[in-house]
């Protein structure tokens, strides 16, 4: 049986460095991330760009492993959810927290926060446009894990959905007054004890990227955090 106030429902568009940023996090020991879910069939590594940049552990969502029809959760039972939910992971490690990552439950937060009002909520974005830029750059509909086709379908189709995902999650962060943090290493050593400055995940976050020959002068600081309901781990978020 799952403990709902150990589930965080992680949300971000395609493009917002929100993959990263549930690789740092799962990297903390100021909470415990069950990591479980993570296989070699459930990872996707960029071989050139943006510090190698990876897709690791369960993704869910229409036409994706878990989630079928989640881009319409809310016509889905609290239990049928968590069955679900409980599918992705090889070890139930109940004192541990899990990391539900969906593009699509941005589009029904309202229906994530009530259905689970125990459960924490992570909203990770950046401008549209960057979105598009990013995802496309990372490899688009060549990406292998998870798969993009049977709800992205093409490429209009999908900067029409990353478009509205991410203006639904900023829109939920502003009707919820809730505080934003840039993702710069200084937010993963003041909130989450992560000291290790060179992660390339979090300099990937940043736009600071090893390959060029003067990384720190592109760095671009423009992706965004929003915490909800994790005011028993740090009040601050």
């Amino acid at each position: 049986m799952i403990d709902e106030s150990k589930l965080i429902f992680f949300t971000g568009a395609p493009g917002s460095k929100w993959s990263a940023v549930s690789n740092v996090l799962s990297m903390t020991k100021k909470i415990n991330i069950n990591t479980t879910d993570r296989n070699e069939d459930r990872e996707y590594t960029h071989p050139t760009k943006f510090n190698k940049a990876q897709h690791l552990g369960s993704y869910f969502g229409t036409g994706m492993e878990f989630g079928e029809g989640w881009h319409e959760i809310n016509k889905f039972s609290k239990q049928e959810i968590l069955n679900e939910i409980d599918k992705a992971w090889k070890e139930e490690k109940r004192t541990d927290y899990r990391i539900v990552k969906s593009h699509m439950i941005s589009n029904n937060l309202d229906f994530i926060a009530e259905t689970f009002p125990k459960s924490k909520i992570i909203i990770v974005f950046r401008p549209i446009e960057s979105c598009y830029k990013g995802w496309f750059g990372a490899g688009g509909f060549g990406i292998t894990y998870p798969k993009y086709h049977g709800y992205y379908k093409d490429e209009q189709t999908a900067r029409e959905y990353i478009k509205e995902e991410t203006k639904d999650a900023r829109q939920w962060i502003f009707n919820r007054n809730l505080t934003i943090h840039t993702a710069t290493s200084k937010h993963w050593k003041d909130y989450w004890d992560i000291t290790d400055s060179q992660n390339r995940f979090i300099k990937s976050i940043e736009g600071y990227f090893f390959e060029k020959k003067d990384p720190s002068r592109d760095v671009s600081l423009d992706t965004h955090i929003a915490y909800y309901n994790f005011d028993k781990i740090d009040e601050r978020l």
